[in-house]
């Protein structure tokens, strides 16, 4: 197998060397032949502006930065399930997860978090509105356990309802706020046209995964000035199949079935060419399975229970209990599952527009609800061995199980955002201001009271920025910014109703940036951006217990700088290239760090602590695209990522970064992810067909965490146009049935999250 890995990475390393030799490509935007703005189809040749940068809806805000775009006509050619899939084959976009949908709110087994160019302060946003919680405990209580991005991404919205997905690498932009360190995901949603016209389009595949969408939008009045969109789905499936990289078996993965549905409705008014009037309701809820981990099946036997259970009653830690995760498999077959429901509702009354940008005042609503059971509170001996005949016996004897949650949790998020732009002869001026109020519930049953107990967590924020797009010359844009951040105090309500404060958990400050770009001809640009980075610790971060924190520091927000340059060329009318580097220099971030906290008998003790320490970090893509002829694309794109941490405030980093040390994160940062990824997007279109192959190359990983040093993964996808309403079309996932993970916890060891293996998926869309 390792000679073939190397097959692998010699192969897709000769590719990209061709490739860049040959051409290359700054858009990586497929499909732009035919392209929707606001309702009004364009040419390709307009969608373009003079820097190369792809214009859309939310274009006026940028200036500069590597910006990707995923039209409607890509969704519906590629067959994208979900946001995710859509945008991981965007160059320096990364995933780590557990390869199910489902995991336990408030709780990171797995590093379960979406990251650009290797780091996961990622906003995500709906129409350019933020959508995250600033009391959220989903993703982990404290910075310093949980993933930074603040949503998952398939929870937010269905793909039918999206009409474009925008990725910014980097700050690029000052609205999005000064924690979008790493980057952001704009989600641009479908708008009603002229037309009335609807769609159904049905698939169903491999382990009963079937799914439906339905979509219908037209317009309406005497005018024609409402518009309107709604769209309803289902997708769902029963346990997933994966081929294990110890064993190299295939598997079913007990718990990871799912089932999902959505409702989306935007009703526009266009009163004249500048103002209109957006209503826009999302509402989304599922129900998703609980494994935990795969099983280790190398001790997948009653030997190997046996002794796994020996050793974890004779208290043998986890990490040197291999089989230890196999005890996760009572979870996943009596049913533990998590849920989610959620309600948003935004109203835009845009007022005014002025050289591309909107003047309008906007109230939203957001109400998602999670709650789950871990159905076996603990791993008793009588359970027994899964595989033994009399297992289902005596789990038979254990129940009907009670399938009521035992944790709920409540976030709210209603706000108001002001904007206004105007343009003064060269410059346009833009500024905004939004009040937010977040809010979350967490309620918890007592067993022994038998009762349920809330605690309530409240913060108000302020956001604005004041930016000024200069417009120099022909060639030239600079874009200065400030932007001003307020974050009010934690107020918590306890669960026995007394009501406080986080002491110095309010904090102002003002971030300044600057975003600019320059043409140096028609086939070629560069932009620079610096910005002042600020990201405030959650509610968790400050009512650590001081024997989670150093010396009995409170941990401080995130501060530090980003420097993000960049370069497009067009080779030929065919061809062109783009680089894409970013410098991350963090002077107070949040992590877990094995550090001294004592001397004993002239030897340090280390032990692991939450910590503010120094963050550097690296990240460098390159993008390149050919078009062969008027039916052959290519894009190809590297990238790769580096982090380092450093001490500060007097501590003492333990020396030994070796993975056994689960808390340095200088050994895990950099370890439980690939080094470096490749990828390959070839496509093919001539009349009715359409075909596209997507091979991602993952490299670099730690085969102490890995099951290989690489995984070489495709996806493929073929459509065939029956008519000018029918379409019918076969998905690919995995088409190697690689056996292959993305990220990993060494406690568990190699192989603990594997992907999905195979997934084959037929259907059929017929519009009318």
């Amino acid at each position: 197998m390792s000679n073939m890995k190397r097959r692998y990475t010699t192969a897709a390393a000769m590719m990209m060397v061709m490739g860049l030799c040959a051409s290359a490509s700054a858009a990586f935007d497929e499909n732009l032949n035919d392209y929707t703005l606001d309702t009004i189809v364009v040419e390709a040749d307009a969608v373009k502006n003079k820097f190369g940068d792809t214009i859309t809806e939310q274009s006026y805000y940028r200036t500069g930065g590597d910006v990707k775009v995923i039209t409607r006509e890509e969704i519906e050619k590629r067959h994208y399930t979900d946001v995710t899939e859509a945008i991981k084959r965007i160059p320096g976009v990364t995933f780590q997860n557990c390869g199910y949908r489902g995991g336990e709110y408030g709780y990171n087994s797995f590093n379960n978090s979406m990251s650009i160019n290797g780091d996961s302060r990622v906003i995500i946003l709906v129409d350019g509105r933020r959508i995250d919680n600033s009391t959220s405990t989903r993703f982990g209580s404290t910075t310093n356990g949980g993933t930074r991005t603040m949503a998952d991404l398939n929870q937010v919205i269905s793909v039918e309802a999206v009409d474009k997905i925008e990725v910014i690498k980097g700050p690029g932009a000052s609205v999005y706020g000064a924690d979008a360190t790493g980057g952001v995901i704009n989600i641009i949603t479908r708008k009603g046209g002229q037309e009335n016209k609807g769609s159904i389009d049905l698939a169903t595949g491999s382990w009963h995964k079937h799914i439906y969408n339905l979509s219908y939008s037209g317009s309406a009045g005497n005018d024609g000035s409402w518009h309107y969109f709604v769209s309803a789905n289902r997708n769902m499936a029963s346990n997933s199949k994966y081929k294990d990289g110890v064993t190299g078996n295939n598997y079913t993965y007990e718990g990871t079935n799912y089932k999902e549905e959505g409702v989306n409705l935007r009703v526009d008014k266009d009163f004249n060419e500048k103002q209109n009037l957006k209503i826009w309701y999302d509402h989304q809820n599922g129900k998703d399975g609980y494994p935990i981990t795969a099983r280790n099946y190398k001790y997948w036997s009653q030997e190997g229970w046996d002794q796994t259970l020996d050793n974890k009653y004779n208290g043998v830690p986890k990490k040197d209990n291999p089989g230890y995760r196999n005890f996760f498999s009572l979870d996943a077959l009596c049913g533990s599952y998590n849920s989610y429901k959620s309600n948003d509702v935004d109203v835009t009354f845009t007022f005014d527009k002025d050289n591309g940008m909107d003047s309008f005042i906007r109230v939203y609503n957001q109400n998602h609800h999670y709650w789950g059971r871990d159905i076996i509170p603990a791993w008793e001996k009588g359970w027994g061995f899964p595989d033994n005949p009399n297992f289902k016996d005596f789990m038979a004897t254990q129940g009907p199980f009670d399938m009521s949650p035992t944790s709920v949790r409540d976030e709210k998020n209603r706000g108001v955002q002001l904007q206004y732009g105007k343009s003064v002869g060269v410059n346009d001026l833009l500024a905004s201001l939004t009040y937010d109020k977040a809010k979350t519930y967490t309620r918890s049953y007592k067993r022994a009271d038998k009762v349920w107990k809330t605690a309530i967590v409240e913060r108000d924020s302020i956001l604005g920025f004041v930016q000024d797009k200069v417009h120099i010359n022909d060639k030239w844009d600079l874009t200065p910014a400030i932007r001003y951040s307020h974050y009010g105090t934690f107020d918590n309500t306890s669960e026995d109703g007394s009501a406080s404060s986080v002491n110095n958990s309010s904090s102002s400050t003002i971030t300044p940036t600057i975003n600019t770009q320059y043409a140096f001809d028609d086939t070629m640009s560069a932009y620079f951006g610096w910005t002042k980075v600020y990201r405030p610790v959650k509610a968790g971060d400050l009512s650590l217990q001081d024997n989670k924190l150093w010396n009995g520091m409170k941990l401080e927000d995130e501060k530090g700088d980003v420097w993000t340059f960049g370069l497009r060329k067009d080779i030929s009318d065919k061809t062109s290239l783009a680089v894409h580097y970013d410098w991350t220099n963090m002077s107070n971030a949040v992590t877990s760090y094995s550090v001294m906290t004592k001397i004993v008998n002239n030897v340090p003790q280390y032990e692991n602590r939450a910590v503010n320490a120094k963050e550097t970090k690296k990240s460098f893509n390159i993008t390149a695209d050919h078009k062969f002829d008027e039916h052959w694309n290519l894009g190809l794109s590297y990238t790769h990522m580096k982090d380092k941490w450093k001490a500060k405030n007097g501590m003492d980093f333990d020396p030994d970064i070796s993975l056994d040390k689960n808390s340095n994160v200088n050994a895990l940062i950099n370890s439980y992810r690939p080094a470096n990824y490749y990828s390959a997007n070839l496509s093919y279109e001539n009349g009715r067909w359409y075909t596209g192959l997507l091979a991602n190359l993952y490299s670099g990983c730690d085969t102490s965490l890995y099951t290989s040093s690489s995984f070489l993964v495709f996806d493929w996808n073929l459509n065939y146009e029956v008519n000018k309403d029918l379409t019918a079309y076969i998905t690919v996932n995995n088409l190697t049935n690689e056996a292959y993970e993305n990220t990993a916890l060494y406690t568990y060891g190699p192989g603990a999250a594997p992907q999905p293996g195979r997934c084959i998926m037929v259907g059929m869309k017929y519009s009318f």
